[in-house]
């Protein structure tokens, strides 16, 4: 996610360590102060505490990750490139074929052994290991081979040229390193002794209920963390999030629900959003009927009133993508991905159904997405020869449906602000994450093209293509732009975000 600006809160001093951390807007001024327990609230509860099956992404838990092993890179939404931290470098001389990683000298994993190449050759190796089971396979997919060349350098080969794959490492758990051995005792071990270089250590994990951490002393970026301790707790539900935080019940609270951040700006609470491209999407499987022809993903996309869809599940409050990249991104081009037009939809329709074909299709939905269900029936209610059901569906069942193409519609994401390698990985044929099942040459070509190219016109020129291959096609319908947000009350400074809204904790600091 480097490649495009970012906005956050605040900017603090990024990989040194050496200068005084800036004051976030709204909070407090001043120099960082030590001590005091930060009391964190995530939307999620990991599964396990090793880090290759950690989502480091604003939605799930990546303070913890970001907490227990560190980072080896952030992105700089002020330059547009990458700040190190627990690696110095990570550079290609071949536009992007192979890339040696450095890490940084004199760091110990919290158990006092040496945190060195070889730890990350492990880790990402793991990560591409189909075994393992990590949401991250398919960006440590794109690494042929590894080879470790002394303690601190590795030396990595890709599949194909991928001159922005640093991007794949700091928006996944391929940024968090966790020692070999720890990993080698069993998943029971690391979820009780988890050992990594981060700014904290794992005191206790009372699981539904809370998790502790004490500052790591060994941390290689004195004088932080500043924070002697965190307890973190994961609550799914948006209004006890929010009421948890305005109650006193935490100091932060990492945000993805727009209405809880329009509550938390009008409260004059602390409040940022990573501005991303793309968004929440209704993926449609263009491998079977009905989606599988050209004019059924039309007719959906164009009979969708987005600003009723807000109104009616997001109070008004969401953003909406009217096209792929946010304006803040050098890749904005003005091409709508589907205004909506009900009059061609119902052409449309009458057309498939003139064939035999009316739009009758099944919508896989969340438990919290009834308000998204009901918004989508009453839209298309009005319409004629079209008939859309609801079925529930739960989180543990999401990849067996995926994997089995088991659905007319799904909520997904595909949100981005550099689009590699998000994009390719969720819109190019040949991309396991491809949830859609499209296939088309002329966005495969365009999408290679952007993920290899180094001259910024040329991506600038290929996504374009993109842009207009999407509008097009309608694989995905997005409805609402990602919200990768943190909300804080105003006593919390530090707070700085990366990636997909990942928050640095070593960073926080509480005014007492």
């Amino acid at each position: 996610m480097a490649g495009a600006a970012a906005a956050m809160l605040m900017l603090s001093a990024c990989s040194s360590g050496n200068s005084t951390d800036s004051a976030s807007a709204g909070g407090p001024s001043g120099d960082a102060v030590s001590g005091g327990t930060g009391l964190i609230i995530e939307q999620a509860e990991p599964r396990s505490l090793d880090p290759a099956l950690i989502s480091n992404s604003w939605a799930n838990s990546p303070v913890l990750g970001n907490a227990l092993y560190g980072t080896l890179m952030i992105d700089n939404p002020e330059t547009g490139g990458i700040d190190f931290k627990l690696a110095e470098d990570f550079s290609s001389a071949d536009a992007g074929k192979t890339f040696t990683l450095r890490v940084r000298d004199g760091v110990q994993f919290s158990d006092g052994s040496p945190f060195d190449a070889a730890a990350v050759k492990f880790g990402w190796d793991r990560i591409k290991d189909r075994a393992t089971a990590s949401p991250d396979i398919t960006q440590a997919s794109l690494i042929d081979s590894s080879q470790v060349i002394d303690d601190r350098t590795l030396r990595v080969t890709l599949v194909e040229p991928v001159p922005n794959f640093a991007n794949a490492i700091l928006q996944t758990g391929m940024n968090w390193i966790a020692s070999p051995a720890s990993l080698q005792a069993g998943q029971q071990s690391v979820d009780s002794n988890p050992i990594g270089a981060g700014p904290f250590t794992l005191e206790q994990w009372s699981r539904q209920d809370v998790i502790k951490l004490t500052r790591n002393d060994k941390y290689y970026d004195a004088p932080r963390p500043y924070l002697d301790k965190l307890e973190i707790r994961a609550i799914g539900d948006a209004d006890q999030r929010y009421n948890t935080l305005v109650s006193g019940g935490a100091d932060l609270a990492l945000e993805g629900v727009w209405s809880n951040i329009d509550k938390a700006k009008n409260a004059g609470l602390q409040n940022a959003v990573v501005p991303l491209g793309g968004g929440t999407t209704m993926v449609l499987n263009s491998t079977k009927a009905p989606f599988d022809d050209a004019r059924a993903r039309k007719a959906f996309a164009l009979a969708l009133d987005l600003d009723g869809i807000n109104n009616a599940v997001y109070g008004g409050a969401a953003k909406l993508p009217h096209t792929l990249f946010d304006k803040s991104s050098p890749f904005y081009k003005d091409i709508p991905l589907a205004d909506e037009d009900r009059a061609e939809a119902q052409r449309l329709l009458d057309e498939l159904a003139a064939e035999g074909k009316p739009l009758n299709f099944t919508m896989s939905l969340y438990p919290s997405g009834k308000a998204l269900g009901e918004a989508i029936q009453t839209q298309l209610s009005t319409l004629n020869n079209v008939k859309v059901d609801v079925r529930t569906i739960d989180l543990a069942q999401v990849g067996q449906i995926m994997a089995k193409k088991d659905y007319d519609t799904l909520v997904s994401t595909v949100a981005f602000s550099d689009p590699e390698p998000r994009l390719w990985s969720s819109l190019h044929s040949a991309s396991a994450g491809n949830t859609s099942g499209i296939k088309d040459p002329e966005m495969d070509a365009a999408l290679e093209a952007g993920r290899m190219a180094t001259d910024p016109a040329e991506r600038t020129a290929a996504y374009e293509t993109v842009q207009k291959r999407l509008a097009e096609l309608n694989p995905v319908i997005f409805y609402t732009r990602a919200a990768p947000g943190v909300i804080a009350n105003g006593n919390v400074g530090g707070i700085q975000q990366y990636g997909m809204g990942s928050v640095l904790p070593e960073t926080l600091w509480i005014q007492k």
